[in-house]
């Protein structure tokens, strides 16, 4: 488990600090699962199994909205470095 500070340290080799690498990794979990459920509900037989992975899917594109959104925030309040080529 990470320390105290962990969130807001830019470790040498990094390029992004930890919260800005799980907001990024986050979004790319919840995109592939949002791609995965459409997925799933349109091969499923079974109308309650259809439903489940459909209200997955609506959370997760909620759930990518939410973390757009803030990513957002945070490139506006310049907290990514500006040369990523260091």
């Amino acid at each position: 488990m990470a320390g105290i500070g962990a969130v807001t340290r830019l470790d040498q080799d990094s390029v992004v600090d930890n919260t800005n690498h799980d907001l990024i990794h986050t979004l790319s979990v919840r995109l592939d699962a949002q791609w995965h459920n459409r997925s799933y509900a349109g091969e499923v037989a079974c109308q309650g199994c259809r439903h489940v992975f459909e209200r997955l899917r609506d959370m997760d594109s909620e759930a990518v909205k939410l973390l757009t959104r803030e990513l957002e925030v945070h490139v506006q309040a310049n907290k990514f470095p500006k040369d990523l080529t260091d």
